[in-house]
Formats: C-alpha cells, sequence, structure tokens
C-alpha cells in the first residue's frame, strides 16, 4: 500500500497565528516540531495498516517547514519549491490514498483559523466547473486526476465542514475547535497526535468506501482575486480569460492542464505586489 501525504501548517493544533506559520515568526521553530509529530502519528498509522510506501510532502509556504532528523525514518520527503503539481508533489496513480495533515478553511470563511486559499494577500476564490474549493477541494481533484481517494482530513472544525461538503466520507481528525480567525480551544500537540493516529488507521480501514474526488473534463477553473491588478496582469497568460475586474476563466483538458495554468497565475499575481 502506497500513501501520499500533503502537509500544511494553519491547521496543526495549537498554531493559530502568523508567529507560528511565518520564517519570521517567534514562535516558528516551535510549530515546526507539532507539524512534524503530526505527520509522524499519521505515519505510524499507515505503517501499522500496512504501508509499504509513504511519501511526504511539505507544502506550507516555501515548503521547507518539517525538520527531516525528526521525521520517521520509513517517508519519503518531498521538500522545497517551485514544483509541478505544488502541494501534491509525489503523487501519481500508483498510490492507494492520500491524507491531508494540518489543513485549513478557504478564504473567508467565518472564524476559520488563518482561512485563505493559496495566497492571503491576493486571492479570495478559486471554483472548479463552478464549485468552490478551497486548498483542500483543489488538491483532491489533483489526487482524483490519477484516481487517489482522500481518506484522512486533519485541521479544525470549519475545515472539517468545508471537507463534507465535497467528500463526505473522507476520515477526519479535528484538533481544535474555531474562537476567531487567530483564536482557538485546542488539543495538546500530544494528544493531537494520538487522535491524527487513530484516524489514519480508521480511514485505511475503511479505504474501500472512500471514492476519489474527480472533476469532469474540460474542467472551468475560475479564481477571483482581491485586486483587480492581480487579475489584470495575470489575463496576459494564453487561454486565460478576463471575466471582470477581478475575475480569470481558463477551461483546461484536465486537472493537471489547471494546475499548469495555476501555477502561472500565482507567478503573474505575485508581480502585482513589487509594483
Amino acid at each position: 500500500m502506497k500513501v501520499h501525504i500533503s502537509v500544511d501548517m494553519e491547521g496543526i493544533a495549537c498554531v493559530t497565528h502568523g508567529d507560528h506559520t511565518k520564517l519570521e515568526g517567534v514562535e516558528y521553530e516551535m510549530a515546526r516540531k507539532w507539524m512534524t509529530a503530526e505527520v509522524n502519528a499519521a505515519v505510524e498509522g499507515a505503517l501499522e495498516c500496512g504501508a509499504t510506501e509513504i511519501v511526504v510532502a511539505d507544502s506550507h509556504g516555501h515548503m521547507r517547514n518539517l525538520l527531516p532528523d525528526e521525521l520517521n525514518e520509513k517517508v519519503l520527503l518531498v521538500r522545497g519549491s517551485p514544483r509541478r503539481l505544488t502541494m501534491m508533489e509525489g503523487i501519481d496513480s500508483s498510490f492507494d490514498a492520500s491524507f491531508m495533515i494540518g489543513y485549513h478553511s478557504m478564504a473567508g470563511t467565518h472564524h476559520g483559523i488563518l482561512a485563505h486559499t493559496y495566497l492571503g494577500r491576493s486571492v479570495y476564490a478559486l471554483r472548479l466547473n463552478g464549485l468552490t474549493v478551497g486548498e483542500p477541494g483543489f488538491n483532491a481533484a489533483i489526487a482524483g486526476h490519477f484516481g487517489v481517494p482522500v481518506a484522512l482530513v486533519t485541521g479544525d472544525d470549519t475545515l472539517a465542514a468545508e471537507v463534507n461538503n465535497i467528500m463526505p466520507a473522507t476520515e477526519q481528525t479535528i484538533v481544535k475547535w474555531v474562537i476567531s480567525n487567530n483564536a482557538a480551544k485546542n488539543l495538546t500537540p500530544k494528544e493531537s497526535q494520538k487522535k491524527i493516529k487513530a484516524g489514519a488507521v480508521n480511514a485505511l480501514k475503511r479505504l474501500n468506501e472512500i471514492k476519489p474526488f474527480v472533476v469532469e473534463t474540460p474542467v472551468k477553473f475560475d479564481v477571483d482575486f482581491m485586486l483587480p491588478i492581480s487579475a489584470d496582469i495575470a489575463s496576459d497568460i494564453p487561454g486565460v480569460e478576463l471575466v471582470n475586474g477581478r475575475t480569470l476563466s481558463y477551461v483546461g483538458k484536465d486537472m493537471l492542464d489547471v494546475v499548469k495554468i495555476w501555477r502561472l497565475i500565482i507567478n503573474a499575481s505575485l508581480t502585482a505586489f513589487a509594483i
């Protein structure tokens, strides 16, 4: 059995502020340890269920957050950027399951801890064939392209509600309950690790009940930006249409095509902050 694990940071237990998630944050090093420990918990659960290969994709920010020396030695670690499949790098059709550890809810979610969608400063919404998705949904569609189901998602309770809308059979482990965008009632790191390991075991035991999230092709992909200048700059990409002042649209042959264009849109839109 092969398991792919994509790891973000905002959904890790006790992470509630930019001081945890940013490289310059005063508590970033502590959050890295919590993040690494939650991954190890998921890995232990997968190994207990007979996983023979586990690929872990460090997927937060600059994608160099996990502490390699503290990771379970049996994993293969995808680290650094850029990369073609962004947060899902390393996955392909040979995998049996995908885990999303430390994920967060989409931009605009009421009280979602550090809620955003890919680029917190500029992106308001993503849509696949008209369905608004956050990072879990977009990344699940990448996994679905390869026929791989998302078996486990961990994070806060607003994330659980979001995942339920598109992947109701997916195992979910809630490690914190929102109070505001920067405050939560958290499990302790050790307790969250116990629950994540149990969630991984439950997910893989129920794997035959969990179906891949597959979007119909061709895929209509829409991006709503917060600032018109971001959409304007990225609209120069061939095949991308400027729908209105803040919205871009693209029709891709499949999710791999969409991801390729999305990476170009991200890079183009970031130049708006350098002007």
